[in-house]
């Protein structure tokens, strides 16, 4: 049966009623305009110092606004906003400055609207960079979404912009302090011993440093130990240069083979009368081996319960010279001394020097080698004093009681010899 038109109409006006209860229209946020509006700003000061090597941390905000958002029945709401700043990256550049810039550009992520992120670079300012003001680039890059177009009850197509835009970041390189190093000389340092090293330092920047205060330092578990680490200058003008000569100490057990590793760096007052810091120079310093003896004499032979001298030859095996050496011998039984020191002097490189010792052996005493410690004291080039590791002295000890009829028996055989040849000499007349 085909029902009238007017009940036809009242049977669908019924259905989509039916319908609207059991699935509500549901809204959504649709957004007709908008994009992200990415800023930098340097955090902190952006002043920058020659010969400084330091990190510029950037601020990178997103302050993009919605012009239009209406509510839309039946819309779903995207799931990305176009304020939003997707994959933003950022690179720093030097721009029209003498900074020099290394890093890769940065991967920061979103940026919603509203959100602040840093990036921290690496930069370094040259010695040779003029004072004054510059513009450093950043570069970034980023896709924020164009368009939602809802192709469904549930699907929507996305479109992507991307976005590259050069910012400038304003720095102001001011007047300061560069130290240039020309010389350093560690000549008269060797290991366990004492002496200074010396470091010439010119000022190649643009401004005279006041106060100015030279500290040096070493670098890690250094052998290298200053008796003091800081010298003032005072004033230290734009071209002008110092001498520094630091006193210090090397270790026992450095090794002689090795630069190791020192920093050099001034604080000053500057033109404006605020403090500050030039940047750090690496220098080394190296030195000579241990100043070692050696005794090259062969040993001595003293008679037991009598009195002798021994000489002992002392030979300098190290690689610099010594003054006002001094050898002393370690009394011990069976020995005793009322000499056991022995005036030695200069002694070059590779040089000998003979030591002499009075010795008494007391009777009875084994007849064997014995080796004495002996030590040299003696001062280098600076006049420190040092007293070498000891240094043994074979001493052979013999029985006296044989010895004394050695002579007497050699004469006796000489004697016999002597008066048989007369006899045949005789005999045969």
């Amino acid at each position: 049966m085909v029902l009238p038109p007017l009940f036809r109409i009242i049977g669908m006006v019924l259905l989509i009623s039916i319908l609207c209860l059991i699935f509500p229209v549901m809204a959504g946020d649709k957004y007709s305009s908008g994009q992200p509006d990415i800023s930098a700003a340097i955090v902190g000061s952006n002043e920058l110092h020659t010969g400084e090597q330091m990190e510029l941390t950037i601020a990178l905000s997103n302050s993009g606004v919605f012009t239009m958002k209406f509510v839309d029945d039946g819309a779903i709401t995207p799931d990305y906003l176009p304020t939003t700043a997707l994959s933003l990256s950022a690179g720093l550049g030097p721009g029209d400055s003498p900074v020099q810039i290394t890093a890769d550009p940065q991967i920061l992520g979103d940026i919603k609207s509203g959100d602040v992120v840093q990036a921290t670079f690496p930069v370094t300012i040259p010695d040779s960079a003029r004072t004054g003001s510059y513009l450093l680039s950043l570069t970034v890059s980023y896709q924020y979404m164009d368009q939602a177009t809802q192709t469904g009850i549930d699907d929507i197509e996305y479109s992507f912009k991307t976005v590259e835009k050069n910012l400038t970041l304003p720095v102001t390189i001011r007047p300061a302090v560069t130290l240039e190093i020309t010389s350093v000389d560690s000549g008269d340092l060797n290991v366990g011993g004492e002496g200074h090293i010396v470091i010439t330092a010119r000022n190649i920047g643009s401004d005279t440093g006041k106060e100015t205060v030279f500290v040096l330092e070493p670098v890690g578990n250094s052998p290298i130990v200053p008796y003091q680490d800081s010298i003032y200058v005072g004033n230290f003008a734009e071209g002008e240069s110092a001498t520094l000569s630091y006193k210090v100490s090397v270790a026992t057990d450095a090794d002689p083979s090795i630069q190791y590793p020192l920093k050099v760096y001034a604080t000053y007052t500057d033109y404006q009368g605020l403090p500050a810091e030039t940047g750090y120079k690496d220098v080394s310093a190296g030195f000579s081996p241990k100043v070692t003896f050696a005794v090259i004499s062969d040993p001595e032979t003293l008679n037991s319960g009598k009195k002798g001298e021994i000489a002992v030859e002392y030979k300098n095996t190290g690689s610099v010279p010594v003054y006002n050496a001094q050898a002393g011998i370690n009394i011990v039984d069976p020995f005793t001394s009322e000499d056991d020191q022995s005036y030695l002097g200069t002694i070059e490189p590779g040089d000998y020097a003979t030591a002499r010792f009075k010795l008494n052996v007391n009777g009875g005493a084994t007849m064997k080698q014995y080796a004495l410690d002996s030590e040299i004291r003696y001062t280098d080039v600076n006049l420190t004093e040092y007293v070498s590791d000891p240094i043994k002295v074979p001493v052979q000890v013999t029985d006296s009681s044989g010895g004394d009829f050695i002579l007497p028996g050699f004469i006796l055989i000489l004697i016999l010899i002597g008066g048989g040849y007369l006899y045949y000499r005789r005999k045969q007349m």
